[in-house]
């Protein structure tokens, strides 16, 4: 989608530059492109996930530590096996 930004009235290019620079990082797009740029394995994308889950919760545990200090809320939980339900019953050993 591109970005289109209008010159208004008496609008300087410094202003444009401005608002087109307010607009991108709002978008994120830089960021994008920069994780984009190379290809990332999928065992590091989950590794980065986990470390990130490991700062945020480390992050929350000094923050309670704190009195009247807002906490922010957590990431989605990652789980190793994806959406798979878990395995329920017992399991019978190997016979022949």
């Amino acid at each position: 989608m591109p970005i289109i930004i209008r010159a208004k009235g008496d609008d300087h290019t410094g202003d444009l530059i401005k608002k087109f620079k307010k607009i991108v990082s709002a978008t994120n797009i830089i960021q994008v492109v920069k994780d984009r740029k190379y290809y990332m394995k999928p065992s590091e994308i989950r590794t980065q996930k986990m470390n990130e889950l490991r700062r945020m919760r480390k992050r929350l545990k000094s923050i309670k530590r704190l009195k009247n200090a807002p906490t922010p809320k957590p990431p989605k939980k990652f789980t190793r096996g994806g959406d798979r339900p878990e395995r329920t019953g017992e399991r019978r050993p190997f016979s022949e």
